[in-house]
């Protein structure tokens, strides 16, 4: 190909590659994106050859007169759309940029027409980096970068004149000198690439020495934030529901400093209420304080340190948090906070530990939290009464007057419970054991929900259980409070982070003891549906976790992360240095041994024999692998998560419904674990005791905030593996 066609096919890629970031940003409305597409594809037609198009654009003359009233009209369409269309002077300058690259597309013949387009073009790609903080923007960019290397070394290479017509060729040139003589050759091909890919590189570097100051200073903010329930002074029973199928991502959160925190779930507290009035749930107090700030105001103190018993925390957690634009204040977090950090101004917290902004955030935010669970200290699991402050009996005991029939059903759940702890332990289990999860039942046009749920359906969803555990409580005198917030569930193992939809909006209950303070609880059944991993769902982890990297390393990147990239490559690189040294000479040795003895042996074969030793060898180890891979799955489940016996147990668990559905006998995906074991026994006579004991161990680990030990975990898995082996016996 020649320079001169090759320069204008260059040119047109260039302002294509500009204005699909303008309509990437939604900047761009239909009535002008349709003809500007049109007039892209007339100009690469043309560039490319064709030649019915090249001869009709090749007659078009372009005076200066029909310059000067092209520049009139797209000043008149400026001036219309200014105060008539959009009556946005962002907007309206974006729509002017478009229709300036119209009219040089049309126009394009010469050579300070390229220079122009080349302008606008820049100023186009400018405009949609203003405009988006989405990681779109990284191919566009890059695309934009490689055609520009290109178009500025054609327009050099072509010849130097004032005119340069894109449809003559060289030979039909009057002496043969108004092109290059020379095309594109295969040596020039690649020398151009690789000069875009040194022009990408230098970019990256002076992007990370110098800063972004700005981050998307014009996005669009109206319009745009997530519609959330749940987090406002008032929520009615049963509208949390109305969200549950809802697949909207609202936040990522990271855990940098606990690399064995458990992966299967994580409770992001949102806001707590304390009166509930037989329909909904408000706040009694709305008075809120600001917290006070250290470190120049990036951090604020939720609570002062030593102000909890220091034997009731857990070991503290930390959260990174990137909050998409939500309708709502609320800052989420795991329970119980005890500082925020972040670029925020204020930070204001109520009187039951809801932390929020000013006012709802106009774009998505970063920010971090650390947290301690309380734990229930064990004097408090074994006395007999407890003695409550006034104030928490003043908020924390109301119940509705027409509750009686809840007071009865707790009396009798309650009544073989000897201490504080046994009755809520017997609630919870009540709940847990006698009713289904569902959310198909719409309970918020009712006049009496919680009895409807307790008596009549007794199925329900989140709103319902913990309703029914806190007011059941409030009736035998255990104060107790509901929350709502986000269950996260989903791990994303690319980017080691939880990804928190809309879907997993939750509500559960806080307990009071006088020590150990407020003690998480959640009486809704877990809904242990196996989401199948394919490919598909590997893919988009990995682009989530990409689009997580690109906020942090682009959107976000500022002069701290700038000196905090630069110490952590000088404080870890003799180490990682010394690192590498040990390990490669640790591999080196064994490695070196085995592949000379590997090569004495084949020395001995006849051709083609070690080839099918080889073959035979990797067959039998895959077919091993197969039969075994059960076994060796209990064996890691129950050796190597020992610190973590909630987790193993739910792997145990996941692998015995597996196994139990391989025999025919599927487990209903709103079925408690209590009806699946009574299916079991109709189904599956042999695997009913195996599947109960197992059964039993799950809900000993998972709701009694009792960690099962090693040799209840080795059963467990005793339990799984003749289950396993009972399906294969004849």
């Amino acid at each position: 190909m020649l320079f001169d066609r090759a320069l204008t096919i260059s040119s047109v890629l260039l302002a294509t590659t500009a204005f699909s970031g303008l309509i990437l940003a939604q900047s761009v409305p239909l009535w002008l994106a349709f003809p500007t597409v049109i007039i892209l594809i007339i100009s690469l037609l043309r560039a490319g050859g064709e030649g019915i198009i090249r001869r009709a654009m090749a007659r078009v003359t372009v005076s200066a007169t029909l310059w000067s009233v092209l520049l009139i009209c797209a000043f008149l369409i400026l001036l219309i759309d200014l105060t008539v269309v959009s009556q946005n002077l962002l907007q309206a300058g974006i729509h002017f940029l478009v229709v300036l690259l119209d009219i040089k597309l049309l126009t394009l013949q010469q050579r300070h027409d390229y220079r122009h387009l080349y302008a606008i073009s820049l100023m186009a790609i400018l405009a949609s980096a203003a405009l988006t903080t989405d990681a779109w923007f990284i191919p566009i960019f890059l695309l934009y970068l490689l055609a520009a290397v290109w178009t500025l070394l054609l327009y050099h290479l072509t010849h130097e004149t004032d005119d340069i017509s894109p449809g003559v060729t060289p030979s039909s040139t009057a002496a043969g000198h108004a092109a290059f003589p020379s095309g594109i050759t295969h040596r020039f091909f690649w020398w151009t690439n690789g000069t875009a890919l040194m022009t990408i590189a230098l970019t990256l570097t002076i992007f990370f020495l110098i800063p972004r100051i700005g981050a998307g200073m014009f996005q669009k903010t109206s319009g745009e934030t997530l519609r959330t329930t749940g987090f406002s002074d008032r929520v009615d029973l049963g509208t949390i529901g109305s969200v549950k199928q809802d697949p909207q991502i609202v936040m990522r959160v990271e855990l940098p400093d606990q690399p064995a925190v458990e992966k299967d779930r994580l409770y992001l507290r949102g806001l707590a209420y304390d009166q509930y009035n037989g329909r909904s749930w408000n706040h009694s107090e709305t008075r809120r304080r600001s917290l006070n700030s250290v470190d120049e105001g990036r951090i604020f103190l939720v609570r002062p340190t030593g102000s909890r018993p220091p034997g009731s925390l857990s070991e503290p957690i930390r959260q990174d948090i990137l909050l998409e634009t939500l309708d709502t204040a609320v800052l989420f977090a795991a329970p119980f906070a005890e500082r925020v950090s972040g670029e925020f101004l204020t930070v204001l917290t109520d009187t039951m530990g809801g932390l929020y902004l000013p006012s709802p955030p106009s774009s998505r935010i970063r920010y971090s939290v650390t947290s301690h669970v309380t734990h229930l200290a064990q004097d408090e699991r074994t006395a007999s009464t407890l003695v409550y402050p006034d104030f928490i009996r003043s908020h924390f005991l109301q119940v509705p007057e027409e509750s009686q029939l809840v007071a009865d059903l707790a009396h009798r759940v309650t009544q073989e419970a000897t201490t504080p702890f046994g009755r809520v332990l017997a609630v919870h289990q009540h709940l847990l054991g006698n009713y289904r999860y569902s959310l198909e039942g719409d309970t918020a046009t009712l006049s009496h929900p919680l009895e409807e749920f307790l008596f009549t359906r007794k199925t329900g969803y989140c709103e319902h259980y913990a309703t029914a555990m806190v007011v059941m409580l409030r009736t035998i005198g255990i104060p107790a409070r509901l929350v709502t917030g986000f269950l996260a569930t989903e791990w994303n193992e690319y980017g080691g982070y939880f990804t928190v939809r809309q879907r997993d909006a939750h509500a559960w209950v806080e307990v009071y003891f006088p020590s150990s303070g407020w003690i998480i609880m959640d009486p809704t059944p877990t809904i242990d549906t196996l989401i199948a991993t394919n490919r598909w769902e590997s893919v988009r982890h990995l682009g989530e976790s990409f689009r997580l990297q690109w906020d942090r390393l682009f959107v976000r990147y500022s002069a701290t992360d700038q000196l905090a990239v630069v110490h952590g490559v000088r404080d870890s690189s003799d180490a990682l240095r010394e690192q590498a040294s040990r390990w490669g000479s640790l591999i080196s040795a064994p490695i070196e041994k085995g592949f000379s003895g590997l090569v004495h042996v084949a020395q001995t074969f006849r051709p083609g024999m070690l080839e099918l030793i080889t073959g035979v060898v990797v067959v039998g180890f895959a077919l091993l692998l197969l039969m075994l891979r059960d076994r060796i799955g209990l064996w890691a489940t129950t050796h190597l998560p020992t610190s973590h016996p909630q987790l193993a147990i739910a792997h145990l668990y996941t692998r015995m419904v597996r196994t139990v559905e391989k025999h025919g006998v599927r487990k209903p995906p709103s079925a408690t674990a209590n009806e699946f074991a009574r299916l079991v026994e109709r189904e599956w006579k042999a695997a009913s005791p195996m599947v109960a004991d197992v059964i039993a161990l799950y809900h000993q680990g998972r709701y009694s905030r009792t960690p099962l030990t090693a040799s209840e975990l080795s059963r467990a898995a005793e339990q799984v593996g003749r289950l396993q082996s009972l399906l294969y016996t004849p």
